[in-house]
């Protein structure tokens, strides 16, 4: 039986679906890198609040914004071996608690000594913060409440605290951001990484020796077949092997024969030999879905000590790729 084979470069079996992980995390960094651009510093000031008297500051208009929320950042000034706790409210027109949070901030420090080494060490959590989202235009106030202060070592300070605020609007979380474009990334490059395991299994023929041989019910014109050899081959490998593929018909009649030349690549480790491979890759349509053979032959075949064949069917590519065609 006589077959037509055409070889032709194509993207048609791309499977772009393969880079949605990658393009997910790509657009949370680039949100992360221009949500910078979309920040309004409303306020940026340093005030005193007394325990139990809230400080407000200047009323402000909280305007609904696309991306991002307000956020309310209060650092309490405080020494070391000093605590806090604070209180950030939100206050609507009638003076009215809409939004709070509290923090307990503290500011620590010491010295130490090991093994004829010292040092100091200084530790500190000062930073309180409240993030809001409105859906409506809303005048508001914000206050700072001390709730308590004090030492470390137990003693009450009735003094006044200094905080520095900070009121942003449109600001977005970049750590979350960060990190989620990270693992998105990890993730994405999942998929690329196996994507030759992409599709069927039809032939999965491992052979200590150099020509295996597989035979399966596969094809079709709209199924892409990947072909995948293995060659792994000892110390007295030459720098190229030939490979030889084969391809039968339903009826044993060759309707594909092509060698190629592949570089061995020798892998070493502490300077001793440990195994020479290569691989050939190629991808087909076989029209008609039969049954059909392939069968690989390595040249010189003495150094080789395992072939492995891969067929599957229903492939897809990560770039256009040269596809021989055959029809019978």
């Amino acid at each position: 039986m006589s077959a037509t084979v055409s070889t032709q470069r194509s993207g048609r079996f791309i499977g772009w679906w393969l880079y949605t992980g990658v393009g997910a995390s790509l657009l949370l960094f680039l949100i992360l890198i221009i949500s910078g651009f979309f920040q309004k510093t409303l306020i940026s000031r340093q005030i005193t609040a007394s325990e139990g008297v809230p400080v407000k500051l200047e009323p402000l208009k909280l305007e609904p914004t696309a991306i991002g929320a307000l956020r309310i950042d209060a650092e309490a000034l405080i020494q070391s071996e000093q605590w806090v706790a604070f209180e950030i409210q939100l206050l609507d027109k009638q003076g009215k608690v809409i939004a709070a949070g509290i923090k307990e901030a503290w500011s620590e420090s010491g010295t130490w000594s090991e093994d004829g080494e010292s040092g100091s060490w200084s530790e500190e959590d000062v930073l309180g913060s409240l993030d809001i989202r409105t859906k409506q235009l809303e005048d508001v106030t914000i206050a700072i409440n001390v709730l308590g202060y004090g030492t470390s070592s137990g003693a009450d300070l009735n003094l006044p605290v200094p905080f520095k605020v900070t009121v942003e609007n449109g600001v977005i979380d970049g750590g979350h951001l960060f990190w989620g474009g990270i693992w998105s990334l990890i993730l994405g490059f999942l998929p690329l990484y196996f994507r030759r395991m992409i599709g069927k299994a039809v032939i999965f023929e491992k052979l200590q020796d150099s020509d295996p041989t597989g035979r399966g019910t596969l094809g079709g014109a709209n199924k892409l077949l990947r072909v995948h050899v293995d060659v792994e081959s000892d110390e007295t490998s030459p720098r190229t092997l030939e490979v030889q593929l084969f391809i039968n018909d339903a009826y044993g009649e060759q309707i594909y024969a092509e060698s190629f030349l592949l570089g061995v690549n020798f892998q070493n480790s502490n300077g001793k030999f440990e195994k020479a491979t290569c691989t050939l890759e190629k991808f087909f349509i076989l029209e008609n879905r039969t049954s059909y053979g392939f069968h690989v032959e390595v040249i010189p075949d003495e150094p080789v000590d395992r072939t492995t064949l891969y067929v599957r069917e229903g492939a897809c590519t990560l770039k256009p790729v040269e596809i021989v065609h055959i029809k019978s």
